[in-house]
């Protein structure tokens, strides 16, 4: 797709109303929803906590969120972030209600992306041993969940060596215990020793184990480099990708900071067939949602084979 078809796609969605779920399998035919998700993160202002915006409606939590995304998209699958569980924590019990309120609204958990653990890498190793025991106590509750998959970061610390055959040896154990639970272990390009796409790869392929795979995150890319071909290069060891747009027109909804159509384009011409899940991450936060996650929707759809 050239600019000229890129901006002219742009503002056709700028004509557009925000359709509810009844008109969605119109719009985007359903085989192409069923790749979709939503993360939470996109809903952070809604949520109570320290991402709270005052007067982002609806008011959600893990526990309504997906009921809202079925009902407003038609799309059956939602990922959870660490840092939005709330006062009730990230106990068993609270992740049993999360999972009986997806089932109730016909959605699955596809993964949790995690932040709050030690360093996969620790020099020492009675911190490394803490480290796989606190990722398999997030396993089984992925498990619990009905996740097939949850992300970890191996460090976020850009400052300190990685200590790389340590990470490779917890991300084995870690991987391990997941084969056993059907949840496979992610790594992202999120700071530290992934900081960038290509470092992200060559780890997945160092640690060499069926339960460990990437999630390449579009809006994480850093210089130098290229983020389309970089991004094309992770999708061999991709499981699912974190599609995350940045800004947004304020007035059409078009997404600006990069072309979201060619990155999906690009991904389905390497065999991807996998999930792209939704994700918006910028301050400030589009004024509308809801609106900005339809503009994803159709920019994704649209290049989907």
């Amino acid at each position: 797709m050239d600019r000229r078809h890129f901006l002219a796609g742009s503002a056709a969605l700028a004509l557009t109303t925000r359709p509810g779920a009844a008109a969605a399998a119109d719009a985007v035919a359903a085989a192409k929803l069923a790749r979709l998700s939503v993360s939470s993160s996109t809903y952070r202002a809604h949520y109570e906590g320290r991402f709270s915006v005052a007067g982002a409606m609806p008011r959600l939590s893990h526990r309504t969120l997906a009921a809202h995304v079925k009902q407003t998209f038609g799309i059956s699958r939602i990922e959870l972030w660490d840092q939005q569980f709330g006062p009730a924590g990230h106990s068993f019990a609270e992740c049993r209600a999360i999972r009986a309120a997806a089932d109730a609204a016909g959605v699955q958990v596809v993964s949790v992306e995690v932040e709050d653990m030690p360093r996969l890498d620790a020099p020492d190793p009675d911190d490394r041993r803490q480290a796989v025991a606190e990722g398999k106590v997030w396993l089984d509750k992925a498990r619990v969940l009905g996740c097939t998959s949850m992300r970890f970061n191996v460090n976020r610390s850009r400052s300190e060596e990685v200590n790389r055959e340590a990470a490779i040896d917890v991300l084995r154990q870690m991987a391990d215990h997941g084969s056993k639970l059907g949840v496979v272990v992610l790594l992202e390009n999120h700071g530290g020793a992934t900081a960038n796409i290509a470092a992200m790869v060559e780890l997945v392929r160092a640690v060499n184990h069926p339960f460990v795979k990437a999630e390449p995150d579009w809006g994480a890319w850093v210089p130098p480099g290229d983020r389309y071909q970089a991004m094309q290069s992770a999708m061999a060891v991709a499981h699912i990708v974190s599609a995350k747009g940045l800004l947004f027109d304020p007035e059409t909804y078009a997404h600006t900071s990069f072309d979201v159509a060619r990155l999906v384009r690009e991904a389905e011409a390497t065999g991807f067939r996998g999930v792209y899940s939704i994700e918006l991450y910028n301050t400030p936060a589009p004024a509308d949602t809801d609106r900005a996650v339809w503009s994803m929707i159709r920019s994704i759809a649209g290049e989907m084979r």
